[in-house]
């Protein structure tokens, strides 16, 4: 079953300043404010990204109910139509048996114009009552099936009411957060919310310049010392695709064209190359192969926060990555290892397929 990714409150794009490596730099005397801004946020922020992966897990096991649901339905109506024509076969002889008027056959035998031709009917006649008594033990048998097919539909619905408001608890929480984090910003002195939308501004500005040098060396073929990409074989068009991306809007659970959320981001990246991730951060680490980050490659996943279970982005060479970020930073290129993210680092995963 399809979802649609749903809408988390906005954030100010002053946000995304707190989040990226030149915040540090402020004048001395704002420091100490804008410091602890910058830390609560990001809690904030960290908090929010893990809703939404529990929402993007709740929206896929929702759709393996839906199939499941969908298996139910179609055993249940070809039981229905089995059971109808089993029905209707014993109808036709009940119907048969009643026009007879139920006189003993002894008598029938008596009464019948042509005795012999009216023994070969009844013998017939037996024939069809013992059928009748077959037909019947099957419509016993295949109500039965039909009852627990019902059930086990029963049974998959509740569950998928269960998910639908697991869905609507994540949705919820992850909005709270993030009004959180925006009321946390409203609380700055006016010179300070120009400062980190200045920030912000050059934020975005340095995250296209970087996706724009990448494509280029990427279709070049030109590879670099520290780890850097070349243009050819599959890991070329997950990386062509991620870069594209790049300056496009993150909404939770979205996964293209015009928006994502991270691992909708990085499974639509390796779609491109036949590789089929799933739509959630940890099932995405328990699907990849741990390497070092000093042995990482263009392609891998970085993960971050337990098993990967709040965020992951797309490892692009030189201790880059590109994620999508948050509502307010959007697809952009960080450091794998930058200030707030080193602390919360929890691997590189190697895609496998």
């Amino acid at each position: 079953m399809k979802q649609k990714a749903f809408r988390v409150s906005g954030i100010a794009v002053a946000i995304a300043a707190l989040l990226i490596p030149g915040f540090v730099a402020v004048p001395a005397q704002a420091a100490p404010n804008l410091q602890e801004v910058r830390m609560k946020v990001m809690d904030l922020q960290g908090k929010a990204e893990a809703a939404n992966e529990r929402y993007n897990n709740a929206r896929n096991k929702l759709g393996g109910i839906q199939k499941e649901l969908d298996t139910l339905k179609a055993k249940a109506k070809r039981e229905r139509k089995e059971l109808n024509t089993i029905m209707g076969s014993v109808d036709d002889l009940a119907r048969a048996t009643y026009t007879s008027g139920g006189i003993d056959t002894s008598l029938q035998v008596l009464l019948a114009e042509n005795p012999n031709q009216f023994l070969s009917q009844a013998a017939a006649l037996d024939q069809v009552q013992k059928g009748q008594a077959a037909a019947i033990r099957g419509s016993q048998t295949t109500r039965l099936r039909l009852a627990q097919t019902e059930a086990a539909m029963l049974d998959k619905e509740g569950s998928a009411k269960k998910v639908r408001s697991q869905m609507g608890e994540a949705k919820s929480d992850a909005n709270d957060r993030y009004r959180e984090a925006k009321a946390v910003l409203a609380n700055l002195e006016v010179k300070e919310r120009r400062r980190i939308a200045a920030l912000a501004a050059s934020e975005r500005a340095a995250a296209l310049e970087a996706a724009r040098i990448a494509k280029a060396q990427l279709a070049s073929g030109a590879g670099s010392s520290g780890g850097g990409f070349t243009g050819s074989g599959r890991v070329a068009r997950v990386m062509q695709y991620a870069l594209a991306q790049v300056g496009k809007r993150y909404v939770a659970a979205a996964s293209g064209p015009s928006a994502f959320d991270c691992s909708g981001l990085t499974m639509q990246a390796w779609r491109q190359s036949g590789v089929s991730l799933p739509h959630y951060s940890r099932s995405q680490y328990s699907t990849t192969r741990r390497v070092p980050l000093s042995q990482a490659q263009p392609g891998d996943l970085v993960f971050y926060f337990g098993k990967g279970a709040h965020h992951v982005g797309l490892y692009i060479g030189n201790g880059k990555m590109v994620h999508a970020a948050n509502p307010s930073s959007g697809v952009l290129i960080t450091s794998v290892m930058g200030p707030w993210y080193n602390s919360r680092f929890s691997g590189i995963g190697r895609v496998i397929g």
